[in-house]
Parts: C-alpha cells; sequence; structure tokens
C-alpha cells in the first residue's frame, strides 16, 4: 500500500502544480488583455486625431451611414465601426493612417504602444460563429472565410454571446491572446444565408483564396459590403462593445 502511495504522490503534485501553473497564466493574459483594451481605447483616440476631416464622412458613406449629406446613426458603436474602418482604410497616397504612423511618428520600440500598432497592421476583418463560451472573458470563435477556430477574449462576447452566433468584426493578436478592435456585430442567421454568404462567396470563391490576404482596395471594399449589410439588418443592433 505504501509503495502505491509513493507511486501516485508524485503524479498528484505534479498535477496540482500545472494546474496552478495554468491558473497563473490565465490570470496574467486576463491582466494583459484587460490593460491593452485600456491602451487601445487611448491609443485608438490618438489615431483619430490624426486622420484627415474627410475620412469620417468618406468612411460613414461607404457604410450607408450617410444619406443625403447627412449622417444616420442610431447609436454611438456605429460612429465607433465608422471610425474603425477610417483607421484602417482611408488611404492617402496608399497609405492608411496606421502604417503612416509607423513610417513617420512611431512609438518607442518594444513599447506596448508599438506592440499595439503592430497589432493594429496585421488584424483581421472576418465573420465568425461562436463555437463555445470558455470563461467569463473569453470564447471560441471559426473564422467562416477560413474555417479557423480562433481562442478570443471578449468580456462581452463571453457575458451574453451564445454558440451558434454569428458576428462580423476585426480581430488583433497581441502576446498569447486575441481580442476584438472594439465592437462585433451580430449577424442574423436569416441575413447571413441570403445576404453574407454569398459576398464572402464572391471574395472568396475557392479553398485557395480563403486563405489568400486580399489587397488593400479589395480588402476594403469585402469590409464595407459586410459591414453595410451588418449595420442594416435590423433596426435595433445589439453590438458586442468590449469596453
Amino acid at each position: 500500500m505504501n509503495s502505491l502511495l509513493w507511486q501516485v504522490f508524485p503524479i498528484m503534485w505534479l498535477s496540482s502544480l500545472f494546474k496552478r501553473k495554468s491558473a497563473q497564466q490565465r490570470d496574467q493574459r486576463q491582466e494583459r488583455y484587460l490593460y491593452f483594451r485600456k491602451l487601445g481605447r487611448e491609443f485608438n483616440l490618438s489615431l483619430i486625431k490624426r486622420l484627415p476631416e474627410s475620412a469620417l464622412q468618406e468612411s460613414a458613406k461607404k457604410l450607408g451611414l450617410i444619406k443625403a449629406g447627412t449622417f444616420i446613426i442610431n447609436q454611438d458603436d456605429e460612429i465607433a465601426i465608422a471610425y474603425d474602418y477610417s483607421l484602417h482604410h482611408h488611404r492617402r497616397v496608399g497609405r492608411n493612417i496606421i502604417e503612416r504612423t509607423r513610417e513617420t511618428e512611431p512609438p518607442a520600440p518594444d513599447s506596448d504602444e508599438a506592440l499595439y500598432l503592430e497589432a493594429m497592421q496585421s488584424a483581421r476583418f472576418s465573420v465568425f460563429a461562436v463555437q463555445a463560451v470558455t470563461s467569463v472573458v473569453a470564447v471560441e470563435l471559426i473564422d467562416l472565410v477560413t474555417g479557423l477556430l480562433v481562442p478570443v477574449m471578449d468580456r462581452s462576447l463571453a457575458s451574453t454571446g451564445t454558440p451558434g452566433l454569428m458576428v462580423a468584426g476585426r480581430l488583433l493578436t497581441l502576446e498569447g491572446f486575441t481580442c476584438s478592435s472594439g465592437s462585433l456585430i451580430p449577424i442574423p442567421p436569416g441575413v447571413y444565408e441570403s445576404r453574407i454568404a454569398p459576398v464572402m462567396g464572391k471574395y472568396f470563391p475557392d479553398d485557395a483564396s480563403r486563405n489568400t490576404p486580399l489587397s488593400p482596395a479589395r480588402s476594403a471594399a469585402f469590409e464595407a459590403e459586410i459591414l453595410r449589410i451588418a449595420l442594416h439588418a435590423e433596426e435595433d443592433v445589439a453590438f458586442y462593445t468590449d469596453d
């Protein structure tokens, strides 16, 4: 009996140690995630202030948020979506504000701001489906373009999202975790089948194209088409905004 205990005890000890280490790593990821959410809000605001005056209006028009020269806004999240689109797709001499900032006014090397700016430049917009809610701050999403499973930290989606929910938005990958750029827009199942899926098929007609990045111009056009549909799919759209 004693011999058996001595065999089992090391296994139990290692299992307990592994669980404690995993919990510590999870807590550290959550702390970094919350830290970068705050940093991201402040950094995005600094980039928005550098945009040309025409950027918001031009972007909002592409997203169907302007009619007859007047903004048609139902909630603040729609303006946030338009600004996010401007940051990534309003281009001057072929460069958006993210690329221009990295070239002309980059943050200090190895700073968190530099890390966040790099994540913004490589961020991916797509349509996703919730596979599972894995914690109070985390979900697993399936990218409906590539078919890849993406673990994502997002308090709003984790608290009210359910498996099968479809959303459109942009994801950023930072140190050991992925998060949204701020807001994810829900897509009703019927709207996905009738309107979103055909747009995805137009830009990604086969398996090879689904894993090949779009050109900047086609990326902007794809995102604008998806956002126009999602923003106007229902009268009262409840965004998943990760503040």
